[in-house]
């Protein structure tokens, strides 16, 4: 397969850079080609090329507007809060081959830079903005109780890199990963259509998050730059082991380089392990020491 992740770390520059290696792209697709052909024989049925490039089209195309309307949330104040793109994020998680969800993902984005334009705000009182984590589904009302303060929650690695693609420009800016037809690449015949799907696979940011924690640390402090906030919001999740690796490395690094964060424990799978009255309680101190006064 090769060695090394998809993102690297370039030690003189001090920013990650994609190192696509063919090797390992070409194992993927490899596996790829493999299920096609296990399909058609447990079916019976002529696997369609003409379908698939048409899927592949819209899985790019999905997995990139969610980022274009993520970055109009660095807009102060913010068109969006977390809790309300938990709800839009979740089309393209489940079906990123999906036209309808293009279209709809198309008029989003255009619904957003309509309420930028207009000075549309998530919150009515913005005084601060801080960065969430993968959520305790069952006790999403921590979002509201934040919102007293003043405070709206921008999003998060999670909501934000779930299933979606990011490219880290040469000016290290975080920005949309451009899709193959944005590039002007046509897809003519199966093989380079999984090579194509298998380069886009392997370049997501929580993938590589699984080969090296490192690298969510420099993208948290990349958004909380970007995005313009005042702290971070950290969910010990006992819920997703996958997305929990490495978070209290990612704490004590955001801490290190003067990021102000808050940790609480729960699980997204059973809200029985989630103590709401103890993690307001950790919220009110955490505010306080932004700077904002603790609500009676």
């Amino acid at each position: 397969m090769g060695s090394g992740p998809y993102w690297e770390k370039d030690q003189a520059k001090g920013d990650f850079v994609a190192r696509p290696r063919e090797s390992r792209i070409r194992y993927l697709a490899n596996q790829l080609h493999e299920s096609i052909e296990k399909l058609e024989k447990i079916t019976g049925r002529v696997y369609s090329d003409e379908l698939l490039i048409e899927a592949a089209y819209n899985y790019f195309d999905n997995t990139t507007l969610w980022p274009e309307i993520c970055v109009l949330n660095q807009t102060v104040p913010a068109p969006l809060d977390e809790k309300t793109m938990f709800s839009l994020y979740v089309f393209g998680a489940l079906n990123k081959a999906s036209g309808e969800y293009v279209s709809f993902y198309k008029e989003l984005r255009d619904e957003i830079k309509d309420r930028v334009a207009r000075g549309i705000a998530a919150i009515p009182n913005e005084r601060i903005r801080l960065m969430g984590d993968i959520p305790a589904w069952g006790s999403l009302e921590i979002f509201r109780h934040i919102e007293e303060f003043g405070c709206v929650c921008i999003g998060s690695f999670y909501s934000m890199c779930l299933m979606f693609n990011w490219e880290i420009g040469e000016d290290g800016v975080l920005k949309p990963r451009p899709t193959p037809q944005q590039l002007g690449i046509e897809i003519r015949d199966r093989d380079q259509c999984l090579m194509l799907l298998s380069d886009w696979f392997l370049s997501n940011f929580i993938v590589q998050n699984l080969q090296e924690h490192t690298l969510r640390s420099y993208l948290m402090k990349k958004m909380f730059e970007q995005w313009h906030c005042d702290g971070i919001m950290i969910h010990y999740n006992r819920g997703c082991e996958g997305l929990s690796l490495g978070l209290a490395e990612n704490r004590l690094d955001l801490i290190e380089q003067g990021i102000p964060v808050v940790v609480y424990e729960g699980n997204m799978g059973d809200d029985r392990e989630f103590d709401l009255a103890e993690i307001r309680g950790r919220i009110d101190t955490f505010m306080e020491s932004l700077g904002l006064r603790v609500k009676s």
